[in-house]
């Protein structure tokens, strides 16, 4: 029998607030690959100050499981949401019902990835593709739905998670260097420009 698989999302043991524990109180934060890794705790961070939360990944059983241990450990609201960022339609679907139960989304953390480790001449082409596809046009897409549907009228911030594997290469990331370029060099900049930040 394997031994069971260790389960790093957990929620911290202890919390030292240095900002205002209420500082985004009445705030609704939209994060896609929340249900594991670095947004899992982005979203309890989030929710340590306050702010409600939707998370959103591809794995249903996961996201739901991470939803209720960030509500037992912050007391807030956390709505789990199965979503492929790739399909536009699945993202404007799934944006339509984060505001049907909040009513508001005022925070974007775009962080869903694709990754793995992987030479180069190994590598297949719809390998290439998938990371580039969740990526960079999952941001997109997130983005844009959310900017269309609520931001454009009421204003808000997004947050794009990405990496510095631009910067100079690194072995065995031939597709998630160029995935993480786009999104450092060619969303934030525009977004900022875009979205005045009305926290």
């Amino acid at each position: 029998m394997a031994a069971p698989k260790e389960d790093y999302d957990v929620c911290l043991d202890k919390y030292t607030y240095i900002f205002n524990p209420s500082l985004l109180q009445g705030k609704v934060a939209f994060i896609t690959g929340g249900g594991s890794g670095i947004c899992f705790t982005v979203a309890e961070i989030l929710m340590r100050h306050k702010c409600d939360t939707v998370i959103l990944s591809r794995k249903l059983e996961r996201v739901q499981k991470s939803s209720k241990k960030l509500e037992e450990a912050t007391g807030q609201r956390c709505l789990a949401i199965q979503l492929d960022v790739r399909k536009p339609q699945d993202v404007l679907a799934a944006v339509d019902k984060a505001l049907s139960y909040y009513g508001r989304i005022d925070i974007v953390v775009n962080g869903a990835a694709g990754n793995f480790l992987c030479p180069v001449e190994s590598m297949s082409f719809n390998a290439f593709k998938t990371v580039i596809e969740i990526d960079t046009i999952g941001t997109f897409n997130v983005s844009k739905a959310v900017y269309d549907k609520y931001l454009k009228d009421h204003g808000g911030v997004i947050i794009n998670i990405s990496a510095t594997l631009a910067y100079k290469g690194q072995m065995l990331q031939a597709h998630a260097g160029p995935a993480k370029a786009a999104i450092g060099k060619s969303f934030s900049p525009q977004i900022i420009l875009l979205l005045p930040m009305m926290m």
